[in-house]
């Protein structure tokens, strides 16, 4: 049997395969057939379960949607048991689902139908009726596309004349049933015969577009094309910039950088602290915080003397908060304080230098200080043409305070992760672990002692997960957990 539609899973370790009959996924790290196998219906005569044949799959990060040519849909759960089914209502046509999307807020799935006028959205907290509809002629057996940009603000749809049109779902009331877009929607003549396929970049201003039909015995048939439509506007910038901050979240809660510390200000701030003397300086406070079920009973664990011993080592303590107001950065004196920033009135990252501005900021003899002018940074500067992240600026901005610049900007405090509990511990460095592996791919020119890092933590890594496992085994866990 052959798949009639494929779908990499959202953190791509899977591939999902839809049949006439059956759901599969594969293992991309090892070949061969499905590692799990499911059927959508009992039988072919049953009524029960998604009948007909899987024409489209979507996937976001916690479900899997199908549909088939019958017109019905259904949810799955990421090991591809069904968790629910329904239908296309009448009223809005259709001869079967030909194109499914999620929407980037992972709450609504989009579907259009073929010989079906109308592209509509459900919200799978409440499947009981579509909570959005977008008006597209689409009279034809042929499969027509459509693609949010990452914002998930407009849609864009293409349509039998060769048109693109992009609709403001901010006029949509997806709380009302039935919601139907009414408003006059932007369109671009893009190609001479009907637009297939629309699909938009995730992070930059980039639509792709591609026409075509089957014709009979027409003597001029338009010619099929791809085109790459590009928007400079402010909504692509704006989608790059909210991208760039939430990884800089990402990034601010990380611990454990021997050069610097990362700490989250606000949505749009993050403070990047870079310790002058990183071996001399001391590191934050940790204070005690209420032990855990592990520590108390670590007597009655049935474990191997190893385990043991990694348990009791770790102590169960936490890091005090950073004080990063105006007033405490600048009475820093044990490290160079900078503010990362995506102001949405700027709609582009900038870098303020909050401590040392006589010793870094060099100036003309006829030039006076300006301390709220930001730093210039090449990662800033190309920040609008080139693909440019958080840890590129954060690695410019190391090299720019300390002289001379380290080996590895990203270098590790070991020490940090000893002192965490184990199952802190798990977490904390399968988080740094992520970062250290997104760093790697940008290829620095510390690429080489990055991997070595890499290799060391992951060591630490199950090490700590190990000893936790083998914990959660024993029959102290289960007693604990039964009493809770």
């Amino acid at each position: 049997m052959s798949a009639t539609a494929v779908a990499f899973s959202h953190d791509g370790t899977s591939i999902y395969a839809g049949y006439a009959t059956h759901i599969g996924r594969f293992d991309v790290h090892r070949e061969g057939p499905p590692v799990e196998l499911t059927q959508t219906t009992p039988s072919r005569r049953s009524r029960d379960g998604l009948k007909g044949i899987v024409s489209c799959l979507a996937t976001n990060n916690t479900h899997i949607a199908s549909a088939t040519l019958s017109g019905q849909l259904a949810l799955h759960t990421p090991d591809t048991q069904i968790a629910c089914v329904w239908r296309v209502p009448v009223e809005y046509g259709g001869t079967g689902v030909t194109h499914l999307r999620w929407a980037p807020n992972n709450i609504h799935v989009w579907a259009a139908s073929r010989q079906s006028e109308f592209i509509v959205a459900w919200d799978i907290r409440d499947l009981r009726a579509p909570c959005a509809v977008v008006r597209r002629p689409g009279r034809t057996m042929q499969r027509m596309q459509f693609a949010f940009d990452a914002s998930g603000r407009h849609l864009a749809v293409g349509q039998m004349d060769g048109r693109i049109e992009f609709h403001d779902l901010n006029a949509l009331d997806c709380d009302q049933s039935n919601a139907l877009v009414q408003d006059d929607p932007n369109s671009v003549q893009a190609h001479g015969d009907l637009v297939a396929g629309v699909s938009s970049h995730p992070y930059y201003p980039l639509l792709a577009t591609a026409s075509g039909q089957r014709r009979f015995c027409d003597p001029n048939p338009a010619p099929n094309c791809l085109r790459v439509w590009s928007d400079n506007a402010a909504p692509g910038e704006m989608t790059r910039l909210n991208q760039f901050m939430a990884d800089c979240m990402s990034v601010g809660a990380l611990r454990g950088f021997k050069h610097f510390s990362v700490y989250i200000r606000s949505r749009e701030e993050i403070v990047l602290r870079v310790l002058k003397d990183p071996d001399n300086t001391p590191r934050s406070d940790l204070v005690p915080v209420c032990s855990s079920a592990i520590y108390d009973r670590m007597d009655r664990v049935h474990a191997s003397d190893e385990t043991k011993h990694v348990i009791s080592n770790a102590r169960n303590r936490m890091e005090r908060p950073f004080d990063v107001s105006d007033a405490s950065l600048e009475a820093d004196t044990e490290g160079i304080n900078f503010l990362i920033a995506g102001y949405q009135r700027y709609r582009c990252p900038y870098v303020w230098l909050r401590t040392d501005h006589t010793s870094l900021v060099q100036l003309r003899p006829d030039e006076a200080l300006d301390c709220d002018a930001p730093v210039e940074l090449n990662t800033v500067n190309c920040w609008r043409n080139y693909d440019i992240r958080p840890w590129d600026v954060i690695v410019e901005i190391v090299c720019y305070a300390l002289d001379p610049w380290p080996e590895n900007p990203f270098a590790l405090d070991y020490a940090y992760f000893e002192k965490l509990t184990v199952e802190e511990r798990v977490v904390a460095t399968g988080a740094m672990l992520e970062f250290l592996r997104r760093a790697y791919l940008r290829r620095y020119f510390c690429s080489e002692i990055l991997l070595e890092d890499i290799k060391r933590l992951q060591h630490q890594h199950f090490h700590c997960l190990n000893a936790l496992r083998e914990y959660q085994q024993s029959t102290v866990f289960r007693e604990t957990v039964s009493n809770i």
